[in-house]
């Protein structure tokens, strides 16, 4: 994929993303069928000494199929989305006509980002600087990390 496949919308590069071409969510679904296939749950359900530990199994079921979901093999642009699901910043741009936020007049004071906030930090903002200043070409080269707890 070249660069410009892997840019989003918003500015963040889609191969840095945890979702992105990970062998986490295949090897969640080998694991949820191999407890399935031992029926792993109906020994959590036993009040017992040994496994106690297991009683969050359902909780850690929730985690395992959210792990499983979580994943994309495309990057936003030609996906749809984060994990195929469009965002407003998505929406927004083709509205516009836009290839990204970068060519927004307003995408400094844009609310829409408000929700990558916690976990990209000033990421976005950074980005679209870039992006905007530079262009597109090797701009990924220049980008903060994607998010708040790689920098």
């Amino acid at each position: 994929m070249q660069e410009k496949e892997l840019t989003a919308y918003c500015g963040l590069y889609c191969a840095d993303c945890i979702h992105f071409r990970n062998r986490h969510s295949k090897l969640a679904g080998q694991l949820k069928e191999e407890l399935e296939k031992a029926d792993f749950q109906s020994y959590t359900s036993v009040k017992s000494p040994f496994g106690s530990e297991f009683q969050h199994y359902d909780a850690f079921m929730e985690v395992l199929e959210a792990l499983i979901r979580h994943s994309c093999s495309e990057g936003c642009r030609t996906g749809g989305g984060c994990s195929a699901e469009p965002c407003r910043v998505i929406v927004c741009c083709k509205e516009k006509g836009y290839e990204g936020c970068w060519e927004c007049g307003d995408f400094k004071n844009c609310e829409k980002f408000e929700f990558l906030k916690p976990r990209c930090g000033d990421a976005v903002m950074h980005n679209l600087k870039e992006i905007r200043e530079r262009g597109l070409e090797g701009w990924s080269r220049r980008r903060s990390p994607f998010y708040n707890w790689q920098e």
